[in-house]
């Protein structure tokens, strides 16, 4: 099929330019892909942590960005996808035959279990009707910094599709409250300040 474009170089930040004194910027999703047959290349996809002038980290969900990429056309490949501290799912995959190669995300620091771990979102997550995927070399990480949050899981995918490949995928604690409490839907176990800066493999 032919290519329908490439998007390359691409660096999104939703906030970390203004102090909690001015009106906060928001977004749904930093990027949205409708199309077929896209290639992308390094896209880092920030929700600021921390603000200027003084680098103080942002807290109660301020600049609200729910999803980093939102995925809905076929044959999409990602090669160094960064997505990080998003309010919801952070990376959602709707379309066939999408390829995902090296993707590293940290979940929010600034979230709580209401509105995030009771929601069940996760750091990368495949639509339930997909069949074909592929995902290899992906990390989720957990910094808790305000308030103890339990993420189910790091990764979540339809089960039982034997077109959907994801290899060499862990989760890691690396600082702060709370857990992710499976690398993929109900599969591999827990990472908490018990096991904190030592990745969880499901290979």
């Amino acid at each position: 099929a032919e290519i329908a474009g490439f998007l390359y170089d691409i660096f999104c930040r939703i906030g970390g330019d203004r102090d909690a004194s001015m009106p906060e910027v928001r977004t749904n999703k930093m990027i949205l892909i409708n199309s077929s047959n896209v290639v992308g290349d390094n896209l880092w996809l920030w929700r600021a942590d921390h603000e200027v002038p003084d680098n103080v980290g942002v807290t109660d969900s301020r600049n609200k960005a729910f999803n980093a990429l939102e995925v809905n056309g076929d044959n999409v490949i990602m090669y160094g996808l960064f997505a990080e501290h998003t309010l919801h799912d952070l990376t959602v995959w709707n379309g066939e035959n999408g390829k995902t190669f090296f993707y590293q995300c940290e979940l929010p620091y600034d979230v709580t279990q209401q509105n995030f771990g009771d929601h069940g979102y996760a750091g990368y997550v495949i639509g339930d009707h997909v069949k074909t995927h592929t995902l290899k070399g992906a990390g989720v990480y957990s910094y808790f910094r305000d308030n103890d949050v339990s993420a189910p899981c790091g990764f979540r995918a339809p089960e039982g599709e034997a077109g959907i490949s994801l290899q060499h995928i862990f989760t890691v604690f690396l600082n702060g409250k709370g857990s992710i409490d499976h690398v993929l839907n109900q599969q591999g176990g827990k990472v908490s300040a018990a096991n904190k800066g030592q990745p969880l493999y499901l290979d």
